[in-house]
């Protein structure tokens, strides 16, 4: 029997969120565990206009989100929220004679290993918590709103590029898109995007990724950086359209 079901909050291709109140609704006329992947988008739920993109992750029995990104935290941090402390404890606990509570002392404490897997463990949540302590929640609930206003500016500078098409929607900070000079193949797209990407990663002008979505490859910025500006984005746009013209010209020749 189903017992668990899995709702995406912000997919790594594309941004793209699941309806998040409709699926904790069947969840609970069926009783089934609600767990939110939300290594992406979670940190919405911060953000003070645009947290209602995520309404509903509040009811999940769990959460998986990475502080590595809007929190701006280094790698090897991740995070996992448990809302039934007693059912998160009860799953992982043993206490072998060396591991029991004791009345005082320091062993009449919580071993916070008994809430995962491993004993021994490093301190990664400690970057975590100090940077909430210095910056606060607001401030990096701003600076999310200022990714998605710049993921926003973005997909209106593609949309009025001649050469640049969207290839899908822009939910929130990630943007997908080609440059398509016209009259070229799939194969041929792909091939020009991957060599615009490289060119750019390599002389240092952005660093884009690229995925497939669908069939159709694209280029992906993700937007998370708090230094990112508007400036930097026209760079971005000016620099995919004059690049992709250049070698599609090379392209064509060599067809011809």
């Amino acid at each position: 029997m189903p017992a668990c079901v899995i709702a995406t909050a912000g997919t790594v291709n594309t941004g793209a969120i699941d309806d998040l109140e409709a699926i904790a609704n069947l969840c609970a006329s069926e009783g089934l565990w609600l767990h939110v992947d939300g290594c992406i988008g979670a940190l919405l739920a911060i953000a003070p206009q645009s947290r209602t993109l995520v309404r509903g992750i509040e009811r999940a029995d769990s959460i998986a989100l990475d502080p590595h990104k809007w929190l701006h935290a280094p790698f090897e941090v991740g995070c996992a929220l448990v809302r039934d402390a007693k059912a998160h404890l009860c799953t992982f606990k043993v206490t072998p004679e060396y591991l029991e509570n004791a009345p005082q002392g320091i062993a009449s404490g919580a071993w916070l290993h008994d809430f995962g897997l491993q004993t021994s463990r490093g301190f990664r949540a400690l970057k975590v918590w100090m940077a909430l302590k210095e910056h606060g929640v607001a401030k990096f609930g701003r600076l999310i709103e200022q990714d998605l206003a710049h993921a926003r500016y973005l997909t209106e500078q593609i949309n009025a590029a001649p050469h640049l098409e969207l290839c899908l929607p822009t939910s929130i900070n990630i943007v997908c898109f080609r440059c398509n000079p016209g009259g070229l193949s799939e194969p041929e797209l792909k091939k020009l995007n991957i060599e615009i990407m490289v060119r750019m990663q390599e002389a240092g002008v952005a660093a884009v990724s690229d995925t497939s979505i669908r069939g159709r490859h694209c280029l992906r910025a993700a937007i998370n950086n708090h230094r990112t500006r508007r400036v930097d984005l026209d760079i971005l746009v000016d620099q995919v359209a004059s690049l992709g013209l250049a070698l599609n010209a090379g392209i064509v020749g060599a067809r011809n």
